[in-house]
């Protein structure tokens, strides 16, 4: 009983701190630095256990984006290449029109083609990728983002019996060929300003050739020396270690911070420059449900409160564990009204949509059940 007053009069003291605009609205440490000012023997623990239970402050938690991710992989050349599409509209005018660059790269030598469309229609597409393989490579598999001009079933039937899959991370997407995007805009760019023009379309298979045969540093030679006779070396280059090589010490040691049943949010897909005050965390909450085994970085799999499995996989910086101590949830809006009997009473029962949670999720609720704003 002791203890329990003690665990109560804690609460009310970091709820009194952290919710007045003078010393309040912070992260752990500043919460932590108000209460030692204060002469609060509160740990630093306790600080981190009460502010997961705040969703003021887990629904606007800073977000990682920079972290290790498990590394793409392959072991021959063409077995998989990534895919993606350049926006080049605003350059459309000096350009014949063309509005879109189709850029592919192969994984592993990291030799690249590019082929300029007008528009992104699934006839159009077929007809670039149709234009890089007349080169003479194909691949196993082909990686890209969620686009539609991507994952259209015109497109996808043209090519079998290629495997195609998609990036669910927003964030990271098929990062390998948006590097080369960035390395062919920067080409690009240093022309234009040197030739005070801003037309591409008659130089673009010379710049696409000069990137092919730079050094590349990551294979530590140019794209287009990589061969089959000496493809083991560039993998050895590639990837240092082999494949099923037992992880280092420092990983064995570091231990999964999540276990099956764990209540999460999930990181927000968001574009680098949106305002950072906005919630970066869904307001949807999750469950753990497996942590997928044989990887690392740790990698775990979640459900809904449905019990519906999501797509894909998340990484731990991409899920932030979160204490719901009430059974309270904000209504976003009203959708219905109806009466019901029951017995000799009448029931009056409203259809919300419950704030950030989707459509399915939508129910009927007595209305004894909903409190009203203060």
């Amino acid at each position: 009983m002791k203890e329990e007053k003690k665990q109560i009069r804690q609460a009310q003291i970091l709820q009194d701190l952290y919710y007045d605009p003078k010393s309040g609205y912070g992260g752990v440490q500043a919460l932590y630095r108000q209460v030692r000012a204060r002469g609060h023997k509160i740990s630093l623990n306790q600080i981190r256990q009460w502010l997961k239970e705040q969703e003021a402050y887990t629904l606007h938690k800073p977000i990682q984006r920079k972290f290790k991710r498990r590394r793409t992989r392959v072991t021959d050349i063409d077995e998989q290449w990534q895919l993606d599409l350049a926006d080049v509209s605003n350059l459309k005018k000096q350009n014949d029109g063309y509005r879109f660059l189709l850029c592919a790269i192969d994984v592993l030598s990291k030799y690249a083609w590019v082929v300029p469309l007008k528009q992104k229609t699934g006839k159009e597409m077929i007809r670039g990728l149709q234009k890089i393989f007349k080169s003479g490579r194909r691949p196993v598999r082909i990686q890209s983002d969620q686009g539609k001009e991507f994952t259209n079933k015109e497109f996808v039937r043209a090519f079998k019996p290629i495997h195609f899959f998609t990036t669910r991370n927003a964030e990271t997407k098929a990062s390998i060929v948006e590097r080369f995007q960035r390395s062919l805009k920067a080409r690009m760019w240093r022309y234009f300003t040197r030739h005070k023009t801003r037309r591409y379309v008659n130089i673009l298979p010379d710049l696409v050739y000069a990137y092919n045969h730079a050094y590349h540093r990551s294979i530590k030679r140019a794209p287009v020396t990589v061969k089959p006779s000496n493809v083991l070396q560039v993998w050895k280059t590639l990837y240092g270690v082999q494949q099923d090589s037992p992880r280092t010490k420092q990983q064995q040691q570091q231990q999964p911070q999540f276990i099956v049943g764990d209540l999460v949010r999930i990181s927000k897909a968001k574009r680098t420059f949106e305002k950072g005050y906005l919630p970066n965390w869904t307001t949807e909450l999750f469950t753990v449900s497996k942590r997928v085994p044989g990887r690392y970085p740790y990698v775990y799999k979640i459900k809904d409160n449905a019990g519906e499995e999501l797509q894909g996989n998340f990484y731990e910086q991409e899920l932030q564990k979160v204490t719901k101590t009430d059974d309270v949830y904000e209504v976003e809006k009203i959708l219905g009204y109806k009466k019901r009997r029951v017995g000799k009473k009448i029931i009056k029962e409203f259809k919300v949509r419950w704030k950030g949670y989707p459509p399915s999720f939508d129910s009927w609720i007595p209305h004894t059940d909903l409190i009203l704003p203060k």
